[in-house]
């Protein structure tokens, strides 16, 4: 898979991943100035709780169903793409089942009392919403319809900040809740509407029992996955919330939200394009030259946004949220660097997921989950809200050399002199760019040293991207 190729995707999805981030602050920063902290904080158990029942409920159907229809023949498609509509609609309605089933044992669970118990039940219905998306969102991914993805996103995301935004301004905490499901109904519509038209979707009369026992069984293991993911989310902010009170978990979650911001677009490209190649891949050689590649084009464009944050944390906090929560600005280089541990660990992952046994990455994920919840709670209490986010750096971490060490058992890992070249050198900007933060050198230094890494990026990109005369380049 070419170089510039997954440059290219990347950059097309993080065209439409800027402007869904940029939708998503808009909304965050509302509610920081109309509720303050406690309103962020909210927001972030909203999500989470959301996140954990549509990530249970949704039986990782947005991978798996990547995977089965990017592997099948031409010919197959269709079929293969009528089990995952059905799935998807069966799962849709699972998830609205426990969303509503759930919502007030977690209320109280959450608060100690039922003062949120509407605000949680209105964000129950997301769930299917959130379900349903990323079942048409495989099917396009799948069809390689990047393009009509990227479309969908930013529409999606405009349209549900629009109509959400009121919401907050009137209805306070209720406004949140309603702005979380009209964020998750608006792209859920936009996308059946595309995937409809732009696919061969095909009779649900052809599907076949093997499709879906194949997604029930990856799916599973991926459902597990996520869920423990979304699970491991929810118990660091119900510590937080539980030791520090509400406002420390606004500032976790403006923190958080914040580090993993600008480089979200790289990991949209990696679900998008680069898993459904991976997936179809020949062999494991073909498959972990394709993910070293990925590696390399993560850092490229990811390291110069991670620094930039890194230099102007403080800035960007007060900017996107309130000056109210300055103190998210201590746990930010921490959350940073867990970033950039996912840059370069998260390839891996999607190739362990591709090609890899299921167990296997349910194992890994589990114990990963399991050192960040057990350090966050730690951790917390030894150093406060800065100790969660000590905690997913070290989390990071770890996941990185696990999958690392897998990867060169499996197949040659990422051996390569150039992708270690470039996680040593990426990591040698960072640090840099956390010594201009830490010393508070004048932001002149900072401001050149950040032109000069993205000037340098830049022009890496440029050169590698540009069609040559005797090369003919796909799209």
């Amino acid at each position: 898979m070419p170089f510039a190729r997954i440059l290219r995707s990347s950059a097309l999805m993080g065209g439409a991943q800027v402007i869904v981030l940029a939708a998503g602050f808009m909304r965050a920063k509302a509610i920081a100035v109309i509720l303050g902290a406690s309103g962020v904080g909210l927001i972030g158990i909203f999500n989470a709780f959301s996140g954990n029942v549509s990530s249970f409920a949704g039986w990782g159907l947005g991978t798996s169903g990547v995977r089965l229809i990017a592997g099948a023949p031409e010919e197959e498609k269709p079929a293969k793409v009528a089990a995952v509509r059905r799935m998807g609609w069966t799962l849709s309605l699972l998830g609205l089942g426990l969303g509503l089933l759930f919502f007030w044992p977690t209320a109280q669970l959450t608060f100690a009392s039922s003062e949120y118990a509407i605000e949680m039940a209105i964000v129950a219905l997301a769930v299917p919403c959130l379900i349903a998306s990323s079942a048409w969102s495989a099917i396009l991914q799948a069809s390689g319809r990047i393009v009509s993805l990227a479309k969908v996103q930013i529409a999606g995301a405009l349209t549900g900040l629009l109509l959400g935004l009121p919401a907050i301004y009137f209805w306070g905490t209720l406004g949140i809740a309603l702005s979380i499901l009209l964020a998750a109904a608006v792209p859920a519509f936009v996308l059946w509407r595309t995937a409809r038209s732009e696919t061969a979707a095909g009779s649900l009369a052809q599907v076949e029992g093997a499709d879906l026992r194949q997604l029930v069984k990856l799916g599973g293991a991926l459902m597990v996955v996520g869920w423990l993911g979304q699970l491991s989310a929810y118990a660091v902010r119900l510590a937080i919330v539980r030791q520090e009170g509400l406002d420390a978990a606004g500032y976790y979650q403006a923190a958080y939200a914040i580090s993993g911001s600008l480089p979200g677009f790289i990991f949209a490209a990696m679900g998008a394009d680069f898993f459904p190649r991976v997936a179809a891949a020949r062999d494991d050689k073909e498959a972990i030259g394709i993910t070293q590649i990925q590696i390399q084009a993560g850092l490229l464009l990811g390291v110069p946004l991670l620094a930039l944050l890194l230099m102007f944390g403080e800035v960007s906090i007060q900017m996107l949220y309130a000056r109210g929560l300055a103190p998210a600005t201590s746990l930010l280089p921490w959350m940073i660097w867990a970033v950039f541990m996912r840059v370069v660990s998260w390839p891996l992952g999607f190739w362990l997921i591709a090609r890899g046994k299921p167990s296997l990455v349910v194992g890994l994920e589990a114990a990963s989950n399991v050192l960040l919840i057990a350090t966050s709670l730690f951790l917390t209490r030894a150093m406060g809200v800065l100790g969660a986010a000590v905690a997913t750096f070290v989390a990071g971490l770890a996941y990185f050399i696990v999958l690392a060490f897998v990867a060169h058992r499996k197949a040659g890992g990422i051996s390569g002199r150039r992708t270690w070249a470039g996680i040593l050198l990426a990591s040698f900007a960072l640090g840099v760019a956390h010594l201009f933060s830490s010393t508070q050198s004048h932001v002149a230094w900072r401001i050149i040293y950040g032109v000069l890494l993205t000037c340098s990026a830049a022009w890496i990109y440029l050169k590698v991207t540009r069609p040559r005369p005797d090369v003919r380049v796909s799209d």
